[in-house]
């Protein structure tokens, strides 16, 4: 029976103070009906799930436990199989078991590991310390093709921290190192190799007088491929070699990452600037994932006037990898973006807002004798993307006793894309405009939307303009709550009306007390194809219910 939990961070002060165990939770059954016509079942016609929480709390310390048990499938979650526990007194915070910390996202970030930390957070200084297994041995199997071989993999890290004023600079290290003993031997076809890794960081955040900040952040990474691979003959150590303090051999590359932001604060407004580069290949046994081989530029602005009920802001930014000039094609980014926020008036907010992507990249010709007859400026693509969107919600009364609010929402996506001679342009457009309406004292809310969404593609133009009521109310001394929506839509191919979608959904919740309470639901969704109808997507008529009876009970 599998089991897992996670243990979180628990204040040992409260040992003492407040005795005793707590328990709270809940059990809940849900029942699944469903039925079709015209299509084929898309769910089971029955379903079941009951499901569970239990929350134990002893002293401070959390032990959460939950099961879920279906018709279709089981899971089980408790104690004692993942577990972790960061204890905590004063100052002093301890990491043990399966725990995962964070120095810099180019150090250590996020990696789950199975042993012990510390960390102490003093008024100006701070240390974190941890120490662990990162991954799990994992010997070959030639009859399992999903179970990936893995070697043992330990870690080891520090990170050391002072503040001052809003200052603060943090050094950390980070350390990994595969056991090549932890499993039997692995074919070479399978491409496995014993890896070994250490790097250093620095970060800092730096005021400079009121109005400028400056932020920073800088990695080094001594990265071993192959631990088994050739050492290197006469090799000569750097004055910064004895830092990276393993033993470096044919396969061991060394790689930088930085990151800097600027940022100057006027009266009136402020300016940003930011710069990050990785180099390619660059790489940390301390994260699951990492982004490398780019450059970005960046540079921001935003402002605030008549007290601030008018805001506006805007960014700029250029990306771009390939940076040894090694790959096959290369890519360069620009991004743009533009927002505005206004509030003249407590009842009325506007919000709009414009992104703009645009993207080329670069193919590389191999060699003549593949594309003999080819232009080689023809291979290269180019893509810009860009998205308008914009809101205005006006509260047309507001009251002790009912509130009356209209919302208007619209956007605008567009991508065109370029390759040679050839254009392809495709825009998406949608807009809405609601109404909704709630009486206080006796709960009772009412609701209408029309809405409008066209796909338009180099060949195709798909439209849908529909209607919407929606309402909820309260009945039985507001024990019971009723809800029931109501959408159609009209569905456009090529402006030649194709078909009508409709869709109903109703709910009722019932209070049977403080601890438990009923939940129904019903849904219905149909489509119904127009008799002449012979272009389109929908060339077929169908009707689908589904609906949901269910318990639940808490304590």
């Amino acid at each position: 029976m599998l089991m897992a939990v996670v243990l979180h961070a628990q204040q040992l002060e409260s040992i003492g103070i407040k005795k005793g165990v707590k328990i709270n939770g809940g059990v809940s059954l849900a029942n699944n009906f469903y039925t079709a016509s015209g299509i084929s079942n898309r769910l089971n016609p029955y379903s079941y799930v009951l499901s569970g929480n239990l929350n134990i709390n002893a002293f401070g310390v959390s032990i959460p436990l939950s099961f879920a048990y279906s018709n279709q499938n089981f899971s089980y979650r408790q104690p004692f199989n993942i577990v972790g526990a960061s204890p905590s007194y004063k100052k002093f915070k301890a990491h043990i078991g399966y725990r995962n910390l964070t120095f810099s996202p180019y150090t250590l970030s996020g990696h789950n590991f199975l042993g012990g930390g510390l960390e102490y957070n003093g008024d100006k200084f701070s240390v974190v310390v941890m120490s662990g297994r990162l991954l799990k041995a994992v010997d070959y199997d030639s009859n399992n093709v999903n179970a990936l071989p893995a070697y043992k993999r330990m870690g080891a890290g520090i990170k050391l921290s002072y503040r001052n004023k809003g200052d603060q600079i943090s050094i950390s290290n980070f350390y990994a190192k595969d056991i090549i003993n932890s499993i039997d031997s692995v074919p070479a076809r399978v491409g496995l190799q014993a890896q070994e890794n250490v790097v250093w960081g620095v970060s800092f955040k730096k005021a400079l007088g009121k109005k400028f900040a400056l932020t920073g952040e800088l990695a080094r990474s001594a990265w071993t491929k192959d631990i088994t691979a050739q050492e290197v003959p006469n090799q000569s150590k750097g004055p910064l070699d004895a830092i990276f303090y393993i033993r470096g051999n044919q396969s061991t590359v060394t790689y930088n990452a930085m990151k800097f932001n600027g940022t100057y604060t006027f009266k009136l407004f402020s300016l940003g600037a930011g710069y990050e580069r990785i180099d390619p290949e660059y790489r940390t046994l301390g994260a699951y994932y990492f982004n490398n081989d780019l450059e970005n530029i960046t540079m921001n602005a935003a402002t605030a006037f008549m007290k601030n009920k008018i805001k506006v802001s805007g960014n700029v930014g250029l990306q771009r990898d390939d940076l040894n000039k090694q790959k096959s094609s290369s890519m360069k980014r620009t991004v743009g973006s533009v927002s505005l926020g206004m509030t003249p008036t407590a009842r009325l907010n506007i919000n709009l807002s414009y992104s703009n992507f645009y993207s080329y990249v670069n193919i590389k010709p191999i060699d003549l004798q593949y594309l003999p007859n080819a232009r080689y400026d023809t291979l290269n693509y180019t893509q810009i993307s860009q998205t308008i969107s914009g809101s205005v919600g006006y509260t047309l009364l507001q009251s002790d006793k009912v509130t009356k609010m209209i919302q208007l929402s619209g956007s605008q996506m567009g991508a065109t894309s370029k390759q040679a001679s050839t254009n392809r342009t495709n825009t998406m457009l949608n807009a809405t405009v609601a109404y909704n309406q709630a009486w206080k004292e006796s709960g009772i809310s009412l609701g209408v939307s029309a809405n409008g969404n066209q796909s338009r593609f180099e060949d195709n133009t798909n439209l849908y303009v529909g209607l919407g009521i929606m309402g909820g109310a309260p009945l039985f001394k507001k024990k019971l709550r009723t809800s029931l929506g109501l959408n159609m839509n009209q569905n456009y191919d090529n402006n030649t009306l194709v078909a009508y979608l409709f869709s109903v959904n109703n709910g009722y919740s019932y209070r049977l007390g403080k601890h438990q309470s009923l939940n129904a639901s019903l849904r219905y969704t149909g489509r119904t194809k127009i008799a002449n109808a012979v272009t389109g997507r929908y060339n077929t008529s169908f009707n689908e219910f589904m609906g949901s009876l269910s318990y639940s009970y808490s304590f």
